[in-house]
């Protein structure tokens, strides 16, 4: 498979957009590699276009002088620099098809195209259906803009081949934060792999080594009774994962699950007690207060420590609900706590829902201080768009499954 990206860094997009824009492309790369054994650079080439206004195109492709291996694609991609100028859509699909799509060599190639769908085809006189009759199949992600504005329906299907005797597929996001969300990966990926074996995501999990998981609720008032409901379901779904996993060797696991508001407090200490961690989920009460991640950050680090079974030799995972927003903190400030949670030995994951969110906080808080490591950062964020999502498909397997690994 060769795969292509056709980004649209145009002003409307704003410059918060495309650092996701970035973060996706990199994402969609790493699942392919992992979960379809794509083998970009030796089997398989990818390559990026960002477009804006007219002759506003930038090219980087995996194998040019300066990008000969995947890292350095990965950092040529993150080094982007947002245009920020119109939207000539028709304009960039032509100069990708010339300068990168054309030498790809596979037969099944796949053009992916970003856009807030709202190219000026009053001055953009190429026609937008440029790489229709190709056989190319082409993905188009319409996405609202920063005004929230809908997508161009009409648009995005000339962009498509919808009229085509091989279509390609069209997706239409709310917003940019949608991009990372595991649900819709999934869905791109299955699109993506259509004529191929599609990932399982209803794998079993196992632990290899003693472990132990402590999931932090948020039960602020931003986030409601109902949804405090749902998501502590959902932890129940995650904690009977956890301890009924496969456990190799004389690998023993154990789960606590606290919440906090402007307060924190635990309603199961650890335990590989499924019932009675079960019991305690459900009475635990929703505090409709504010929002203090800080506080919750400290206290679970509290609850690791000295629990006894050679604590110290114990993999340490946290599971934080957040959106990033939190009373009285800073950047500086929330990147201090997070260093600490890392230099304590404890894995943070965060399982952000919704899409207000304060989006440096969230990067901040998944970074364990590293902030040039995307990668890392993306394997433990997970994001969905609403509460009702936690409890739809296989998210919560989606989610036992990258915490349980080594």
């Amino acid at each position: 498979m060769d795969l292509a990206f056709i980004v649209d860094s145009s002003e409307s997009i704003g410059a918060t957009n495309f650092a996701l824009a970035k973060d996706f492309i990199i994402t969609i790369i790493d699942r392919l590699m992992k979960d379809q054994q794509v083998k970009f650079g030796t089997e398989s080439s990818v390559g990026v276009v960002q477009y804006s206004g007219a002759q506003a195109q930038e090219v980087v492709r995996l194998g040019d002088a300066n990008i000969k291996t995947l890292p350095d694609f990965k950092q040529a991609v993150r080094d982007l620099h947002w245009l920020a100028e119109a939207t000539y859509t028709g304009e960039a699909l032509d100069y990708s098809l010339n300068n990168m799509i054309q030498l790809m060599k596979k037969e099944n190639k796949i053009v992916l195209v970003l856009t807030d769908g709202r190219s000026d085809i009053s001055r953009d006189k190429v026609p937008l259906n440029v790489l229709c009759g190709k056989d190319i199949r082409v993905g188009g992600l319409g996405v609202e803009d920063y005004s929230g504005r809908q997508p161009n329906q009409e648009q995005l299907e000339d962009v498509v081949c919808k009229s085509d005797p091989k279509p390609g597929f069209s997706f239409v996001l709310e917003n940019f934060a949608e991009l990372l969300d595991d649900t819709f990966l999934q869905n791109l990926t299955a699109s993506i792999c259509k004529d191929k074996e599609c990932p399982d995501y209803k794998c079993s999990i196992s632990f290899s080594d003693d472990t132990d998981i402590v999931v932090m609720m948020d039960s602020s008032a931003s986030v409601g009774q109902k949804n405090f409901e749902t998501s502590k379901t959902f932890v129940r779904r995650l904690a009977e994962r956890f301890l009924t996993a496969e456990r190799k060797g004389r690998a023993t696991v154990r789960v606590a699950v606290g919440q906090y508001s402007r307060t924190a407090r635990m309603e199961q200490e650890l335990t590989s007690n499924f019932t009675q961690l079960s019991h305690h989920i459900e009475e635990a009460a929703f505090q409709n207060d504010g929002t203090d991640v800080m506080a919750a950050m400290s206290f679970a680090l509290q609850h690791f420590e000295g629990r006894g079974d050679s604590a110290g030799n114990r993999k340490k995972k946290l599971i934080l609900f957040s959106d990033g927003r939190s009373q009285g903190i800073t950047e500086a400030v929330l990147d201090k706590r997070v260093r600490q949670v890392a230099d304590a030995g404890v894995e943070l994951f965060v399982i952000s829902v919704g899409t207000q969110v304060n989006e440096v906080h969230l990067r901040t808080l998944v970074s364990r201080g590293r902030r040039d490591d995307i990668t890392y950062a993306q394997r433990h964020m997970f994001r969905v768009p609403d509460y009702p999502s936690l409890l739809r498909g296989v998210f919560h397997q989606t989610v036992s499954r990258r915490v349980s690994l080594p």
